[in-house]
């Protein structure tokens, strides 16, 4: 008679799953990275990352010398000014 088959220790069931969703996140970062995706996160992060020290917050009126930005632009306002972006600054060299 043999014996039934062993199943996984749930503490390796976890460790397995944990590493599984671990790859597929990177996978998916990868992917957004590739395909250009996750632009507006970085823009996001950028635009906190300059504005962090901005003594009128993101809301507040700021003053002439820095900008007329009241915040971060929407997701909708991004993308429709990098596509404007992409068709105004055509480079016709390959270097």
């Amino acid at each position: 008679m043999t014996p039934p088959p062993s199943t996984p220790q749930p503490a390796v069931l976890v460790s397995a799953r944990r590493r599984v969703r671990q790859v597929l996140s990177r996978a998916r970062t990868l992917w957004r990275d590739m395909t250009g995706e996750s632009a507006y996160d970085r823009y996001l992060e950028r635009y906190a990352r300059e504005h962090a020290q901005c003594p009128h917050g993101h809301e507040g009126a700021h003053d002439p010398g820095h900008g007329s930005e009241h915040g971060p632009m929407s997701e909708r306002e991004f993308w429709r000014a990098r596509a404007k972006q992409a068709e105004t600054e055509i480079n016709a060299s390959c270097c």
